[in-house]
């Protein structure tokens, strides 16, 4: 933007906050600030730049975020953050300031991070209650989502409430531990621990907002900044008054002398009572988790004497260390850590880092850029599939030959015998000189710009793509600054790109949620732009042998457009500022590896129509997979925690898949695969919540459900549903909206026949394979009392609880099915023929002729014609259950499947609590 633009924009934006400082603010708001401070300031402004000033308040401004949900397990807890110990956040207050008017964050951002580290102080426990205590969880966020952000804010309220030694484990590489402290110093620190030649250090961040507030600090920015024994000894920082952070690599030798000095010199006696620890495990499902084999005694107790992996080990052995401690886990790849043994411990180093006390999974806000929206989630036609962002470009990796998928150490890429780069990744830098040439167009000129190259794990294959590169981009900034002398073929590939592909997805995301506030950019401008965009260009390799390589900070005022080559480094935790083209040919057969991979997830206000991803058609579909794996797992956390489940309690199960492993081998040793298919097979809920809410809610979903499927049907119009007077009947649903109602029941954990998740799965899997796609589905209706929810009445059906229904404080029956409801949508042939085969059966059985078919056989004949499946509701009477509080109808469900011709199942990893509660 142009420096009047700046100033209307910075005064608009101003203005803003101060009429709405904690409402959302609209599209009418932005416009009439925006007008306001231009008659302010000026005459002379454009329509045009009033609409790129609106545009870029909106990508700022409307931002909508969800609640977080959260499983917890209150055993051992004492509830403490509310009233006066929620009071007095100065640190957390000077953090938010400091999103808020200095790094321009949205309102409903620093809401969503507000209320969801409260939840989280919530579950770990007050550090002023006297000991032991020891809480243990998970924060499942989404990669490049925002997490240090969050922890920044956890880390600022524990110093809040007294916690005296904040530890942060960032990753295993250098790179990203300066980068993680880096953060730290400039979001809760508010200096520069690096110190100045004089000795002291400046303020950055926060600190420049309020300077009175002050934490100590064990380790620096430098390079070699790590935890220290000697650093630490001639810095003489106890822990007493101030809070003390540490931001530790994950090393085994670093882990080893910071619990050694825990040992001598912090708490030389174990007494560690008056130093409540908190320790953020960052990326937690890297290095965190023991990879060896502990043995379990017949009785499923632990070997005492197994020996942890080191990095594992010191982890448990820092916890145990602290008679006081809360540990708190952040990944947004959770398959690793959710696989765990949940009994795995040992004399030596305590409980394995298991969640046990709570989980909490955080929402993405409406801006974020994630794998479901870039690769879209498997729903086989239902309202949860989801299409993806037109944004990926094919590279066939085979037929280029220019990297092997399975290169060795010392391989040099060549195109057609050359030592130079292929035509997909050519088109990948044209694209990214378009996308920076288009973003100083609509006014983003000083920003950083990033490209991503990631073909190979090996540091000499870096060396060479980088020489083909940089050769390749400094031949075409020759071309584009000299244009004018000689017309070059490079400028006809350039507007092609932009008009056959960036001009009309553009146009397609405009379309979108996330992308109705783009600016229409004409290729005029963007042509304008190109030469200096493509000068500032220049390419790096980001490896562990290259220091401090992308110093975006350092080029902060003009904005550095950098392609960064690398492998590992770029793998995990390190952040491309401005990411828009990401070349990626590294394949890895992990779900959190694979997912981690994925630099280009995050946040891109105001330019997501110009990212692009270039991959081979494999890789997309194996994001594609594990997007729908991760999203099925968030799913049944969320459900999970709408029936108030316990981490300990909770059954974790992922899907897998046929080539792509959920995690390393090693990782998920106690965990078992189970096949799930339900072919052939009537699921009967008999285990029935007895609370009010929950079945207000349930009865709720499924008249909304009724409402979307249209009037019933007359019974009398088929023969063989005469003799159900009373019965509503449908047919011809759907089976995406059957399998949307699954989803959206809550069922007891223990009601194992009936799990929302995995059935309305396999009925999106079966969709995808043409079956279960026509439905029955019937309301049946029984002697009860008639009992009214949102304008349907039902006449409730009396079945009698169990009384081991009462000792689990659950309403339970022996069965709700009735023996003739199956056959409700077969017709009188069919019906007969089913007769017939249960009779055959019988006979050879010995038994006596049946006057109605068995189930079985009414799912064989039904099977004749896989596309055809049967939904019963049954409204029990909460009178008859004995349950006088509850005034809606108690939904039961009978899901009954043909069998398969597809032979279709979906294979999952349990966990080892949802191992014990699977069924034998």
């Amino acid at each position: 933007m142009s420096s009047v633009e700046d100033a209307i924009g910075s005064m608009a934006l101003m203005m803003l906050r101060q009429r709405y400082p904690n409402t959302a603010v609209g599209k009418e708001e932005i416009e009439k600030a925006v007008n306001d401070c231009a008659t302010l300031l000026t005459q002379n402004v454009s329509a045009e730049q009033i609409a790129a000033i609106v545009g870029e308040l909106e990508t700022r401004l409307i931002v909508k975020v969800g609640r977080p949900t959260k499983l917890i397990d209150e055993r051992g807890h004492v509830p403490w953050y509310f009233g006066d110990r929620k009071e007095g956040r100065r640190f957390f207050k000077r953090y938010s300031d400091f999103l808020l008017q200095d790094q321009g964050w949205p309102p409903a951002a620093i809401d969503a991070i507000d209320l969801s580290t409260d939840l989280i102080m919530e579950q770990i426990e007050d550090p002023n209650r006297d000991g032991p205590w020891d809480r243990r969880g998970l924060v499942v966020g989404h990669v490049q989502f925002g997490k240090t952000a969050n922890y920044a804010g956890l880390a600022s309220k524990a110093a809040d409430a007294g916690y005296k030694l904040i530890i942060v484990l960032a990753g295993m590489h250098n790179a990203l531990r300066q980068q993680t402290q880096r953060r730290m110093d400039r979001d809760f620190l508010g200096y520069n621990t690096t110190p100045t030649n004089g000795g002291g250090f400046v303020r950055i961040g926060v600190g420049e907002l309020d300077k009175n507030i002050h934490a100590e600090h064990l380790t620096t920015q430098a390079a070699n900044g790590d935890f220290n024994r000697a650093f630490a000894d001639n810095l003489g920082i106890g822990v007493q008054q101030r809070p003390v952070l540490l931001v530790i690599k994950k090393n085994a030798r670093i882990l080893e002398n910071l619990n050694n000095w825990v040992g001598e010199v912090l708490a030389p006696k174990g007494d560690t009572e008056a130093r409540p620890l908190l320790l953020i495990d960052d990326e937690a499902d890297q290095a965190s988790v023991d990879t060896g084999e502990q043995q379990f005694l017949d009785d499923d107790t632990p070997d005492p004497e197994y020996e942890p992996k080191r990095i594992n080990g010191q982890i448990r052995r820092l916890l145990s260390a602290f008679t006081r401690s809360a540990y708190v886990a952040y990944t947004a790849t959770p398959f690793a850590n959710v696989l765990i043994h949940d009994a795995a411990a040992t004399g030596e180093h305590g409980d394995d880092v298991f969640p046990r006390s709570f989980i909490i999974n955080l929402p993405s806000p409406s801006n974020y850029v994630g794998p479901s929206l870039l690769f879209g989630i498997d729903g086989s036609g239902s309202d949860t599939a989801q299409e993806p962002l037109d944004v990926t470009s094919d590279v066939d990796q085979v037929e280029e030959g220019w990297i092997a998928v399975d290169h060795k150490k010392g391989y040099v890429p060549r195109f057609e015998g050359e030592e130079r780069i292929p035509p997909s990744l050519e088109d990948a830098i044209l694209s990214f000189v378009l996308a920076c040439a288009a973003r100083a167009a609509r006014g983003q000129r000083n920003v950083h710009n990033s490209m991503l190259i990631h073909v190979s794990r090996f540091k000499d294959v870096h060396q060479a793509v980088f020489r083909q590169v940089d050769e390749w981009v400094s031949d075409l900034k020759r071309k584009l600054k000299y244009r004018a002398k000689k017309k070059d073929p490079v400028f006809d590939r350039l507007r092609e790109l932009w008009e056959e592909d960036f001009a009309p997805t553009s146009a397609e995301i405009r379309a979108t949620e996330i992308g109705e506030t783009l600016p229409v950019t004409e290729w005029d401008a963007v042509e304008r732009e190109l030469s200096y965009a493509a000068d500032k260009i220049r390419s790096q390799v980001v490896n562990s042998e290259i220091r401090d390589a992308l110093d975006y900070d350092g080029n902060a005022a003009q904005g550095l457009n950098v392609i960064a080559i690398g492998g590992d480094k770029l793998s995990r935790g390190l952040t491309l500022e401005g990411l828009t083209v990401s070349y990626f040919l590294r394949a890895s057969k992990m779900y959190d590896s694979l997912m981690q991979m994925g630099r280009w997830f995050g946040y891109r206000p105001g330019y997501v129509d110009l990212c692009r991803i270039y991959m081979t058609p494999d890789l997309r579909l194996w994001f594609r997979h594990v997007a729908t794996a991760a999203e099925e797992l968030r799913e049944r956390l969320d459900h999970m925690a709408m029936i108030g489940a316990t981490p300990e309690q909770y059954g974790l199960r992922i899907q897998s898949h046929d080539i792509l492993l959920v995690t390393a081998p090693n990782k998920m040793r106690h965990s078992r695969e189970f096949q799930v298919s339900f072919q052939g097979e009537a699921k009967i809920q008999t285990i029935f919540f007895n609370d009010l809410a929950t079945n207000q809610r349930n009865a709720n979903a499924i008249t909304n459900f009724l409402d979307r499927i249209g009037p019933a049907a007359d019974p009398s119009e088929k023969v063989q549903l005469k003799s159900f007077d009373g019965r509503r009947v449908w047919k011809g649903v759907a089976g995406a909206e059957v399998a949307n109602l699954l989803a959206s029941l809550l069922f007891p954990e223990e009601a194992r026949d009936v799990n929302a998740s995995r059935l309305s799965l396999y009925i999106r899997e079966q969709l995808g394979a043409g079956e279960l796609t026509d439905w029955t589905v019937a309301v049946l209706s029984g002697s009860g009392e008639p009992l009214a929810v949102n304008g349907w009445t039902f006449t409730t059906i009396e079945r009698a609880p169990l009384p081991r229904g009462e000792a689990s404080g659950r309403y339970v029956v022996k069965t709700i099915l009735s023996p003739r409801d199956e056959a409700i949508d077969l017709d009188q042939s069919e019906v007969a023929r089913a007769l017939a085969a249960t009779n055959t059966k019988r006979a050879a059985a010995g038994k006596e002729a049946a006057a109605t078919p068995d189930g079985p056989e009414i799912r064989k004949v039904r099977g004749e014609n896989p596309k055809r499946a049967l939904l019963l509701l049954y409204p029990l009477s909460p009178k008859n259950a004995k349950l006088d509080a509850i005034d809606v109808p108690i939904f039961g469900v009978v899901v009954s499947f043909p069998d398969s011709r597809s032979g279709r199942s979906i294979r999952y990893r349990f966990n080892t609590v949802e191992q014990r509660l699977e069924p034998v």
